[in-house]
């Protein structure tokens, strides 16, 4: 009895060693394919940081207002060199037990603007049913604290809404800009969109 019990054990740990290699492969390969990907563009690839996770974690994300109470991690941080603001670039993961979103974010640090801080964030199709304001601003999105709306520039409202899926978050002089992927997007393709967002807001 006790030698099949023996061989049981062993398969099983070969297996899970077997698996793991072969997760830890496919993982490698992703960021490599990501790597290339963005160096084609000219931009310098970062990777996986764990530090910057954190603050992301920590810091600017605990403002935006839809995503509490989800897990978040970040990925394929890269950044532009040649960029005096030195604005980077990564991938949000965004899940829950049934629930997963991908975002392409920017961020931009040490930035003073001129609007007040503020989260702008879009409504989710539920929100948009149930809301009875008439105003087609916040009908689409959330605005984070709600005295702020008023203080908004007239132009950036009219701007973000034609841009319905992009977020933006203004705190202690951090700016992030995200986009969930769309299907089949490419993150060059978001990272134009979010900059094309990041002229109207510092306008």
């Amino acid at each position: 009895m006790l030698i099949p019990i023996v061989v049981i054990i062993i398969v099983t740990s070969t297996l899970i060693e077997i698996l793991l290699i072969l997760f830890l492969r496919k993982s490698k390969n992703r960021e490599n394919g990501a790597k290339e990907y963005v160096e084609r563009f000219g931009y310098k690839y970062i990777g996986n940081d764990k530090e910057f996770e954190q603050h992301i974690k920590t810091g600017i994300a605990k403002y935006y207002p839809t995503l509490r109470g989800y897990h978040l991690s970040v990925s394929n941080v890269f950044l532009n060199e040649n960029d005096e603001e030195k604005r980077l670039y990564f991938e949000m993961n965004v899940s829950s037990r049934n629930y997963y979103q991908k975002y392409f974010c920017m961020l931009i640090k040490e930035i003073d603007l001129s609007v007040p801080e503020v989260a702008i964030v879009p409504r989710n199709f539920f929100s948009k049913m149930f809301i009875s304001k008439k105003n087609a601003f916040i009908k689409l999105f959330i605005v984070k604290p709600k005295n702020t709306i008023d203080n908004l520039p007239y132009e950036l409202k009219e701007q973000l809404m034609n841009f319905k899926s992009v977020g933006v978050v203004y705190k202690d002089k951090q700016l992030l800009i995200s986009k969930p992927y769309s299907h089949k997007e490419l993150p060059i393709e978001a990272l134009r969109i979010c900059e094309e967002v990041y002229e109207y807001v510092k306008a």
